[in-house]
């Protein structure tokens, strides 16, 4: 783990988009867990509608929003743990010379494509917000006559959850867009960066090639000198 790398735009964007969207996250999770949505209830609460006794359709109709709501809170909770994970991975671990290492460049290159950590973040939590937006909608279709004669019933959970569900899917939309549009396209950073990589990689491969091909001559004979004698 390493301190926050402000120096460029570009990562401060980064930051900018994995602190939202770890505000988002915590606040998704503590909607979900807690039960303060309404009158002190919470997705989790069973709740008793003396209407909905009466009628077996409107009973249909509020026990398959009743599990739509769950289903969908659970799915938004689970991503917004792994988004959150995320989140902290660009902001503490990931820093500029990540994207430019030898072997990610040269397989985004084949790729074609760039590898760019603003956008994946953005699609975890656009779909973190919208599966919670979702349980969120569920909710207050299924309460709104009680929130229309009382709207002051609404706890923390309930708002806490919107703000969710808006840093996630409205605000964090408008971050991006606004780095897409700000920030320039690093594919020709990336082919120089390899250009150099493949040139230097070559030269070394020669020098090396060279080192192995050349071996001194020892002008010292091995031979140990002869004594000649003469014959009388």
């Amino acid at each position: 783990m390493k301190f926050p790398e402000l120096g460029d735009a570009i990562s401060r964007f980064r930051f900018a988009q994995s602190c939202l969207g770890l505000t988002g996250c915590v606040c998704v999770c503590y909607s979900v867990c807690t039960p303060f949505w309404l009158k002190d209830k919470g997705l989790w609460t069973h709740w008793n509608n003396s209407d909905s006794d009466q009628d077996s359709h409107k009973d249909d109709i509020t026990f398959n929003a009743l599990e739509a709501e769950r289903v969908f809170g659970v799915i938004s909770f689970l991503m917004a743990l792994s988004t959150s994970a995320l989140c902290l991975v660009f902001a503490l671990c990931w820093t500029s010379q990540t994207v430019h290492s030898y072997s990610n460049t040269r397989s985004l290159l084949m790729a074609g494509q760039a590898l760019f950590p603003t956008t994946l973040l953005f699609l975890t939590m656009a779909s973190t917000g919208f599966f919670f937006l979702l349980s969120w909608s569920f909710f207050t279709y299924q309460h709104q006559e009680e929130i229309r004669q009382n709207f002051s019933s609404l706890g923390s959970s309930y708002w806490l959850g919107a703000l969710g569900w808006i840093l996630l899917l409205v605000v964090e939309t408008v971050v991006f867009i606004a780095e897409q549009t700000v920030m320039p396209d690093i594919m020709s950073d990336l082919e120089k960066a390899v250009g150099s990589w493949q040139s230097s990689a070559q030269f070394e491969t020669t020098k090396r090639s060279l080192s192995k091909g050349y071996k001194p001559v020892d002008h010292k004979s091995s031979v140990a000198p002869k004594r000649f004698t003469s014959v009388p």
